[in-house]
């Protein structure tokens, strides 16, 4: 080798070295900043056939990431930020709704009701036994309302938080997109672009928090960024995500959707499958499905309740033809009393020993028609609707469509409806016809009252309403004790000049004693199987349902937690700088630093030789 190929081989590495000692010292400077991964640079041989020399080329500076353990983090970080929003708020809520024996729980509210009852029926004439059932029922409706009404404040605040995440995607998007301009122009010009990758591994980390993506890049090294389902957010060009929310977001009004414009602009709606995980998706689901359904179970408690205290029910009785014998046998029932929206007739009767059992449902508006099976708690009955108010011929044509041949239906001028079936073998045979009406009015006619109203509107009788969206949607906030009652305690039992402990005892019965089904919406049962029990044991069950919820969000919480900090530190692991490490490589490129300086001077008194010779 010449002298000349020495002296290039000595400055290749000289300068290979020097950047490795400035690459090095960088990274112990920065060993504890946030993100900085571990940088190296390497040299590559180059041999020059011709001069049989050789030399070193000093490459690029590189970045240590394990890509695998990088996507591993991320993916386990949009799980446990999802898990986490969606525990604190299932947290909140489990506050509110308190341990069944918290003296301000609603089961225990509930029982100070019930106890008062019992107290007032043991001396139906006391004026304080009156006020202070009249008292309780005010206190446990008042709790009931709070509780909604803190579920809808839930709701608009999860619907304002998806707002503010929106807005956050859309500034990380494009901070993702000035990033990538500036790591194209610096690569361009063949300077370092490793700090800027740091960089972006930030901005990609705080996406995913925010939602499940796809994050992969294309051969040019450039980012292509899209949902679970493919809906593109960055593609050379950030796409803008965009959401409206409602301030006056109420009980049944759906939350807007999320959607994407892209730079051509195209929109499209996210869907739920975008939306798994990541503290936007936990704020989707409070809003569409955990929240409503919280409500849903408020107000099935606050209907059965109304409905319980002041139904009436009439049960069938026998009935024929007039035959002798009779051809047609079944049963009759006075229909007179239905007279408000909600109010039902229930049919059952066996075919071929196959129970089966049809329910009538009252309403005032025609295009309410067909029902759907879901009006009713039952999953075994068929549902249909009849027009009221209704003359006696046409509820006698409503419902004998309705059941078709193989029953004579008929209804008389005083609203007696009979239904009867053949009495020849193998035939329908009829078992059970109840009518059930809802008690509007104090004033006497039976146990039954009318403690609980709906404050929407006049304030008026809760019956299950389905017009306009259904009454029972949203009862929960508006439930109030009936005013005629308040200001007269006393109806509580009975009529002035004959009180007495029946209705005390009636309702007292009617929450704790009698099992009504509920409707699966509620989140409490199936639609198969769906809840039977008391009022008493259905608001037990309210606050039961919301400490599992709770446990469960807490535990997924807690996992999740636990999950990504083994994956974060992974995943940190295969980029934080080791300072020990790095200081003895300081130390060794030093001594090479040296020992090319040597070889340098070396060569230099070699030519100093020559010269002097020449």
């Amino acid at each position: 080798m010449g002298l000349g190929a020495a002296l290039n081989a000595a400055m290749s590495g000289l300068s290979l070295t020097k950047a490795q000692l400035a690459v090095t010292s960088r990274n112990v400077a920065n060993a504890n900043v946030d993100g900085y991964t571990l940088k190296t640079i390497v040299g590559t041989e180059v041999h020059n056939t011709s001069t049989s020399s050789s030399s070193v080329l000093t490459n690029q500076v590189q970045r240590q990431v394990n890509t695998q353990l990088q996507s591993a983090y991320w993916e386990s970080l949009s799980d446990t930020a999802y898990a986490t929003q969606y525990n604190e708020y299932i947290t909140q809520l489990d506050q509110m709704f308190g341990k069944v024996g918290d003296p301000s729980s609603i089961p225990s509210l509930m029982n100070n009701f019930t106890n008062a009852l019992t107290s007032l029926a043991t001396d139906p004439s006391s004026q304080s036994a009156q006020e202070v059932a009249v008292n309780a029922a005010e206190e446990l409706s008042r709790s009931i309302n709070n509780s909604a009404k803190q579920v809808q404040e839930m709701r608009r605040d999860a619907d304002a938080g998806i707002a503010d995440e929106v807005t956050q995607v859309n500034s990380i998007l494009k901070e993702i997109e000035s990033l990538e301009d500036t790591i194209v122009v610096e690569r361009s010009a063949g300077r370092e672009t490793v700090h800027l990758h740091d960089q972006m591994d930030r901005q990609l980390e705080a996406l995913t928090e925010k939602m499940d993506v796809e994050i992969k890049q294309d051969n040019d090294g450039l980012l292509r960024i899209s949902t679970k389902s493919g809906t593109t957010l960055y593609n050379d060009r950030a796409s803008e995500l965009q959401f409206t929310p409602r301030p006056t977001l109420g009980v049944g009004v759906e939350g807007n959707p999320i959607e994407v414009k892209s730079q051509s602009g195209a929109v499209m709606e996210l869907s739920t499958f975008d939306l798994k995980s990541g503290s936007m998706g936990a704020l989707v689901e409070l809003r569409d499905n955990t929240l409503p359904e919280t409500q849903a179970r408020l107000d099935e408690l606050a209907s059965q309740m109304a409905l319980s205290l002041s139904q009436q029910t009439s049960e069938g009785v026998a009935a024929d033809d007039g035959g002798a014998p009779p051809a047609a046998t079944g049963l009759s029932v006075d229909t007179s009393k239905l007279q408000s929206s909600g109010d039902t007739i229930e049919l059952e009767f066996d075919v071929n020993g196959e129970s089966r059992k049809v329910t009538f449902v009252a309403v005032t508006d025609p295009s309410l028609l067909p029902l759907s099976s879901d009006v009713t708690a039952d999953s075994n009955d068929i549902v249909h609707g009849i027009v009221i108010p209704a003359t006696s011929t046409a509820l006698e044509s409503q419902i004998s469509s309705a059941l078709g041949a193989g029953f004579d239906v008929s209804v008389d001028a005083a609203g007696e409806l009979k239904v009867l079936s053949p009495t020849s073998p193998g035939t329908i045979e009829i078992t059970g016809l109840t009518a059930k009406n809802t008690r509007t009015v104090t004033a006497a006619d039976g146990a039954e009252i009318p403690l609980f109203v709906d404050t929407k509107g006049d304030g008026g009788p809760y019956t299950g309403a389905l017009e306009d969206g259904g009454q029972k949607t949203g009862f929960a906030q508006r439930m109030t004790v009936n005013k005629a009652i308040v200001d007269d305690p006393s109806l509580l039992a009975g009529e002035p000049d004959k009180q007495s402990s029946e209705r005390a005892n009636l309702l007292k019965s009617r929450l704790t004693e009698t099992e009504y089904t509920y409707a699966p919406s509620s989140g409490i049962g199936a639609k198969n199987a769906p809840y039977v029990g008391t009022i008493s044991d259905f608001g037990i069950e309210t606050v039961v349902k919301q400490s599992q919820i709770a446990s469960a969000a807490t535990s997924a919480a807690s996992n999740s937690k636990a999950v990504t900090s083994i994956a974060k530190n992974a995943y940190e692991n295969s980029y934080k700088v080791d300072v020990d490490e790095e200081l003895v490589k300081l130390t060794e490129l030093q001594n090479a630093y040296a020992a090319n300086a040597r070889v340098l001077s070396a060569i230099d008194e070699m030519y100093d030789t020559l010269f002097r010779i020449a």
